[in-house]
């Protein structure tokens, strides 16, 4: 059940109320910190990293407007918000490598990259033929995805490097491309390219 003091965090937020801010950034930093680093086995350093922008994102989503009620509570909501950037940071770092069955094989493509790939890339065979692919793919497809999967860019720096408009463009061109590069795949396998 959703306690009055909650609604009340809210309001003081609102408000901007420094007394407020202070306690729930104190309130809650401990616990976030022994949650993180038992359930994702960061260093103290990162569990800190992502507090910090998780208290953020609380701060400005109830500032703007974005968060007027909580249907948990406020510690549940900045834990949530905590989840979701670790899953982000863990998917920006999987996705640095890409695996030619999961591109072929699957209708989407999985962001929770298996941490096996690593191993399946030590085949020289399977580098040479992903080289070939990105060349014949072209740009912009080929920069898009050397700088997301090879070189390990966020979909934010990808923004600045390509000048897209945002993330969400980003997405999009990621996710035609690699249909494309599906289709490449397939179309090799059955001319036993492969």
């Amino acid at each position: 059940m959703l306690e009055k003091k909650d609604n009340q965090i809210l309001d003081a937020i609102r408000k901007g109320d420094p007394k407020t801010l202070e306690r729930l950034y104190d309130e809650n930093r401990q616990p976030f910190l022994v949650w993180a680093s038992q359930l994702y086995q960061c260093d103290g350093e990162d569990a800190v990293e992502i507090y910090q922008k998780a208290y953020t994102i609380l701060y400005m989503n109830v500032r703007n407007g974005k968060l007027t009620n909580l249907t948990s509570s406020v510690k549940t909501y900045l834990f949530s918000i905590g989840k979701n950037l670790f899953r982000e940071k863990f998917r920006d770092k999987h996705n640095r490598l890409v695996n030619l069955d999961d591109v072929s094989n699957s209708s989407a493509f999985n962001d929770q990259v298996d941490a096996n790939i690593l191993a399946n890339y030590q085949n020289t065979h399977q580098k040479e033929l992903v080289k070939h692919l990105l060349n014949e793919i072209g740009n912009p497809c080929k920069k898009l995805l050397e700088l997301m999967f090879i070189r390990g860019y966020s979909a934010e720096a990808v923004v600045r490097e390509m000048e897209y408009s945002d993330e969400r463009v980003v997405r999009k061109r990621k996710s035609l491309c690699l249909k494309k590069l599906r289709e490449m795949v397939a179309e090799k396998k059955d001319s036993n390219f492969l």
